[in-house]
C-alpha cells in the first residue's frame, strides 16, 4: 500500500488579480519558488510517502524545469491535456483511482507544510474517516470553502465509486468551467451527502479559522498527536523564516530556508549547484 503526496505544476495562462492574500500573485515564476523545499520538507516530515508531480507539457519549455534533475527519485508525470484556466490542478487527484493507494494528500506548490498540518495528517491516518480537510484562513468557511483542494486528505481504497466516481476521466469531465474548478469539483463530490460526511469526513479548523462546518462531520483533535523532535525543529525554522501566519499561505522558500534544508540533506545541494541558472534562482549557497 502506497502513501502519496501529489502536486500539480503548470504554466499559468494568466495571473488572477483577486488573490489579495498572495504577495506573489503577479510573479510568473511563483510556482517554481518552493519546488526543492517541498520535496525536502516532505522527505523529512513524511519519509514513508512518495511524491508525485503532475505537470503540463509546457513546463518543460521553462529552463527552471531542470530543478527536477536534482531529485531523481521524485516522480514527475507529464499530462498531455490542454487547459484554459486552472484545470491542471485537478490532475493531482489522479491517484484517487489507483489501486493500492492507502492515503493521498493533494497539496499546493506555492506553500509549505506546518506543524498543524503534520499533526492533522497523523490524526487522519489514525481515524476512521476517509476524506478530510484543513481550514486555516478566515475565508475558509462556507459553501465555497467546505474543502481546500490543496489541504485535503483521502484514503482512496476506502472511498466507494458511488462517492468518488468510477474513474478520473469521469471526474475530470464533470468539472465546472471556471477558475478554481478543482476545489469546486472536490466540494461537490465529497461534501454533498451528509450520510457520508457525518461518519467519514475529518475536518480541522486551525490558525485564523474559528467556524465549524455547516454540514455534519467529525472534528479533528490534534492535542494528543506526538511530534518527533526533528520534525518540530524543522517546522519551527520553516515558520520563522517564511513568516507565514496560516497554513496554505503562499511563500518563497528560496535562499535562507532552502539552504537550511540543504544542510540537512546535503546530497541535494550538489545536484542543485550543477546548473548555474538553477543555483542562482534558488539562492543556493556556495
Amino acid at each position: 500500500m502506497k502513501k502519496l503526496i501529489s502536486y500539480s505544476l503548470f504554466e499559468p495562462k494568466f495571473l488572477p488579480q483577486h488573490r489579495s492574500w498572495d504577495a506573489w500573485k503577479n510573479n510568473q515564476a511563483r510556482y517554481w519558488f518552493n519546488v526543492p523545499a517541498v520535496i525536502i520538507l516532505n522527505e523529512i516530515l513524511f519519509p514513508e510517502y512518495n511524491l508525485v508531480f503532475y505537470v503540463s507539457k509546457n513546463v518543460w519549455d521553462n529552463p527552471l524545469s531542470e530543478v527536477f534533475r536534482a531529485f531523481p527519485k521524485v516522480k514527475v508525470q507529464t499530462i498531455e491535456r490542454d487547459y484554459d484556466l486552472t484545470e491542471p490542478a485537478i490532475w493531482r487527484m489522479m491517484p484517487l483511482w489507483d489501486r493500492g493507494v492507502s492515503v493521498l494528500l493533494p497539496r499546493d506548490i506555492d506553500s509549505l507544510p506546518t506543524l498543524e498540518e503534520y499533526k492533522y495528517v497523523r490524526a487522519f491516518e489514525d481515524s476512521q474517516c476517509v476524506v478530510g480537510t484543513i481550514r486555516s484562513h478566515e475565508n475558509h468557511h462556507g459553501v465555497f470553502c467546505r474543502m481546500l483542494a490543496g489541504l485535503s486528505a483521502f484514503k482512496p481504497d476506502l472511498i466507494t465509486p458511488q462517492i468518488k466516481g468510477f474513474n478520473f476521466d469521469m471526474y475530470y469531465a464533470s468539472r465546472p468551467d471556471e477558475y478554481g474548478s478543482d476545489q469546486n469539483l472536490m466540494i461537490r463530490t465529497f461534501t454533498s451527502e451528509e450520510s457520508f460526511t457525518k461518519t467519514s469526513f475529518l475536518d480541522c479548523k486551525i490558525n485564523r479559522q474559528e467556524n465549524d462546518q455547516e454540514f455534519a462531520c467529525i472534528h479533528a483533535n490534534l492535542e494528543s498527536i506526538e511530534v518527533p523532535n526533528l520534525v518540530r525543529d524543522v517546522l519551527a525554522v520553516t515558520a520563522t523564516t517564511t513568516g507565514t501566519s496560516w497554513l496554505g499561505e503562499p511563500c518563497d522558500s528560496r535562499g535562507m530556508l532552502l539552504n537550511y534544508l540543504l544542510d540537512l540533506k546535503p546530497q541535494y545541494k550538489k545536484n542543485l549547484s550543477i546548473n548555474d541558472k538553477i543555483s542562482s534562482f534558488y539562492g543556493v549557497a556556495t
